[in-house]
């Protein structure tokens, strides 16, 4: 993270740049490892999950007896019909193979059931024009660099708890490093998406969505990412392989070879505008409604503009065909 944020500074370059001016840079916290597996973290301070900031506000334009006027309805996860819900919706294509209707459903009996309140969160939380916007601008900057550097890296397991929100200054820091390197495909319920970018994410951003500030610092991140490629590999592939790393599909030390050029090339072909995470439930699941699951081998394979790719990968992370195949745990709705 240090040398992404080094990076992102311009350091060794004349004169302010685009990237200074918009302030890109990861929140970083110390880590001190004791043996393998502990060590200590840093505490970091005056921030909650991105699950309790949405649980804890509320929408003040609908009435008060409104069923989506409060935040607590979407993050409460002892909600039998909710859940409930949400499994039939995937039930439609794990078990049927219909993954159109799964969609819609997911839209119709989810989504505008549990509509988002997160851009009220800036309102209740900043009461000046000034800081409101201060604060929401930080949000949408941190979070399109988190998105730019969890997608190079296959950052996984980025559920709402695994996402803060510092409540002072508005700037999105993730925790939980664990699921790295595309691990998160390989859960029992996939993590098909590059990045998380649901509802109440866009909802943060304004009545632009994600068409203002964010892309314009994804596209900013995700150049500068690329012209600096060598660097990051110099950095990942030591680390990829170190013996100590323990890759969850590497049952032996030949596999574990295999498994780390593999990781070394996703990486690389990601720095190169390739959008290469591929889906394994296409694999898994014949598809019944209509349509192939069939991958596009030249479509992973093509490199992308940076304009080109970000907008793929804002594309398949908001995608309501994705969302629906996560785990439920993850509460793809908020």
């Amino acid at each position: 993270n240090n040398v992404i944020n080094r990076l992102f500074a311009g350091r060794g370059s004349s004169g302010p740049n685009r990237r200074q001016r918009l302030r890109l840079q990861l929140r970083t916290f110390s880590v001190v490892c004791l043996a393998e597996d502990s060590g200590l973290l840093e505490w970091v301070p005056n921030t909650e999950s991105l699950r309790s900031v949405i649980s804890d506000t509320f929408n003040p334009q609908v009435e008060a007896t409104s069923i989506h006027r409060h935040g607590s309805r979407l993050t409460n996860f002892n909600d039998a019909d909710m859940r409930n819900t949400f499994l039939k919706c995937q039930d439609l294509y794990f078990k049927k193979g219909n993954l159109s209707l799964a969609t819609k459903k997911f839209h119709e009996l989810i989504l505008q059931n549990y509509r988002p309140v997160m851009y009220w969160w800036f309102v209740h939380n900043f009461s000046s024009p000034h800081a409101w916007f201060e604060a929401r601008s930080n949000f949408a900057m941190s979070t399109a660099v988190w998105s730019a550097v969890g997608h190079i890296i296959g950052l996984g397991d980025r559920h709402s708890e695994n996402i803060l929100v510092d409540t002072r200054s508005g700037e999105c820091v993730h925790v939980d490093f664990d699921c790295i390197f595309d691990k998160g495909l390989l859960l029992p319920r996939p993590e098909v998406i590059p990045f998380r970018l649901t509802p109440n994410m866009v909802d943060a951003l304004g009545p632009s969505g994600v068409d203002g500030m964010y892309t314009g610092a994804l596209i900013e991140s995700m150049s500068t990412l690329r012209k600096n490629k060598d660097t990051l590999l110099s950095v990942l592939e030591p680390f990829l392989k170190d013996p100590v790393i323990n890759l969850k599909s590497s049952k032996s030390s030949e596999k574990y070879k295999d498994s780390a050029k593999d990781s070394i090339a996703k990486i690389e072909g990601r720095l190169n505008g390739v959008y290469n995470l591929k889906n394994p439930n296409k694999k898994k699941v014949k598809r019944q409604d209509g349509y192939s699951n069939n991958e596009d081998d030249h479509a992973n394979s093509t490199q992308l503009s940076v304009e080109g790719q970000v907008q793929k990968m804002i594309m398949e992370a908001t995608s309501h065909e994705n969302l629906v195949q996560v785990y439920i745990g993850w509460m793809p709705w908020i």
